[in-house]
């Protein structure tokens, strides 16, 4: 009955994501629920700018940077097409560490899957008073192991871009359309050891003691969770140059995407913690239960771009801010659970938001020399005043905010050949289980490189990046070490009618 109802209780509150049923209130080491996770992946669509570390400033005559930099449109000398791609590899693992436990020894060895390294105990002898519970040794039911590895297949974008120069008035005008997509809702989350009541953050203890003649039950799990998807945009933008060195920008966005989701909860015993006169012990009681999750979403939204430039002979200014704009999702689905060997199944349908608040970032590049560009952007993402709405119309605000900064570089080779490289921060929207700078989201680095080949009014770009995030979710029972690693290639292919 208890995993029945707990099964029914994370699941459910998954696919509603109301805030307040959120796995992470009630049990250790659930994702939180399915809500807007990969809204915040957004992509940088120039491979140029991927190149030199994702600045959008100091890289002129390069349509692909209308949404990022509507301004940096001026430096057009005709039309322009283009259209490229970017392809996304991630590998993610998780490996976890297990304290030992002086009254509890066996426990971080069943949690770490090495408890056959252990023999059973010796019954032939009877002790004087007969055996107890302690005498036993607790094994699981099945050969699931806590660390898990899983490779992520690639995620190919296209995307293609069309800008012309026009003079009205005597002002240089340049409209632009394009489309992109403008994030990746790829996301996996898993962990083989949930364990609730969440027994590691109940600190310093962490495993309950109970007292003599008592017993404390803990729920124990396995649980996945994943998502797989994409949102695009399509959109327009436009550049006005105000003086010859000044120039303003705007560019809109229309959001379309759809994600599938799976989410599965498998119960893997109940962990009976006891105390007979004074000595500890640990007993497991098999239990069947399952649930199954299935459902997909569709987003929609709006969002635009407002940016200013500077371009002198070999300094160039950028500001660009993105004022408030919102994403919503529907979603439906069906939650199939199973604890008697006969599965029930029901259905669940939504609509939820999410408002994003002013974002903006400042940039500057420096022509070092004629064949040699540097470029600094610094990018503020206060996302902790993003506004969560969920089905029944209870607000939160469930993302931390972090401020970024990007810096890159391209040398020109010769007339037809540049190379760039880069290095840029990256942050998510959460934060480590018993992170110690409580507030303090994950942060990981990017490290990129790319060329450039021109050849008559035809440019080539191409980069790669690497990035390695790494973080430590940590209880006063174990610690779980997350790691994910991706590789990216992007390219595209203009043509410039001069």
């Amino acid at each position: 009955m208890i995993g029945r109802d707990l099964l029914r209780l994370c699941v459910t509150a998954s696919l509603l994501c109301l805030p307040g049923l959120a796995p992470h209130a009630s049990a250790q080491g659930y994702g939180s629920p399915l809500r807007m996770q990969g809204v915040n992946h957004t992509l940088v669509p120039s491979a140029a700018s991927r190149a030199s570390g994702g600045i959008s400033v100091g890289l002129p005559g390069e349509a692909s940077l209308m949404f990022a930099n509507p301004a940096s449109l001026q430096s057009l000398e005709g039309l322009q097409i283009s259209l490229g791609g970017i392809n996304l590899e991630r590998k993610l693992d998780q490996s976890q560490q297990w304290y030992p436990n002086r009254r509890f020894p066996t426990f971080s060895l069943m949690m770490e899957g090495l408890i056959d390294l252990i023999d059973d105990p010796d019954l032939s002898e009877v002790p004087e008073g007969g055996f107890g519970p302690e005498d036993s040794i607790a094994r699981p039911y099945d050969d699931i192991q806590p660390d898990w590895s899983r490779k992520q297949p690639g995620s190919l974008s296209i995307q293609g871009f069309v800008a012309l120069p026009l003079e009205v008035f005597g002002l240089k005008f340049v409209a632009g359309v394009g489309a992109i997509r403008y994030a990746n809702l790829d996301y996996y989350f898993q962990n083989n050891n949930v364990l609730s009541p969440s027994i590691g953050t109940q600190r310093p203890v962490g495993i309950p003691l109970p007292a003599i003649g008592q017993e404390e039950t803990v729920d124990w799990s396995q649980y996945i969770q994943q998502r797989e998807g994409s949102i695009q945009g399509y959109g327009g933008a436009l550049s006005i140059g105000i003086f010859q060195e000044l120039s303003l920008g705007l560019s809109g966005l229309l959001l379309d995407g759809h994600s599938d989701e799976l989410e599965t909860l498998l119960s893997r015993g109940h962990i009976r913690f006891g105390n007979n006169s004074g000595v500890y012990y640990q007993l497991l009681d098999s239990v069947y239960a399952r649930s199954t999750r299935l459902g997909s979403s569709d987003y929609s939204g709006a969002e635009f771009s407002v940016s200013a430039m500077y371009r002198g002979p070999h300094l160039s200014l950028s500001l660009m801010v993105k004022p408030p704009s919102s994403i919503s999702r529907t979603f439906e689905g069906s939650i199939q659970e199973d604890t008697t060997g006969t599965p029930v199944v029901s259905t669940v349908s939504g609509t939820d938001e999410l408002l994003l608040p002013w974002r903006g970032a400042v940039g500057i590049s420096l022509a070092v020399r004629e064949d040699l560009m540097l470029g600094l952007e610094y990018e503020i993402r206060p996302l902790a005043s993003a506004e969560y709405t969920d089905p029944s119309g209870e607000v939160s605000q469930p993302w931390l905010s972090s401020n970024v900064f990007r810096i890159g570089g391209r040398f020109l080779i010769t007339k037809w050949l540049a190379v760039g490289a880069g290095y840029r921060e990256e942050a998510e929207v959460f934060q480590p289980e018993g992170n110690a700078l409580i507030g303090e989201a994950v942060r990981y680095a990017v490290y990129s490189v790319g060329l450039g080949i021109s050849f008559a009014n035809v440019r080539l770009n191409a980069a790669y990046e690497y990035s390695d995030m790494t973080y430590e979710d940590k209880w006063a029972t174990n610690v779980n070490l997350n790691r994910g690693k991706t590789h990216t290639l992007s390219a595209d292919i203009s043509y410039l009618f001069r």
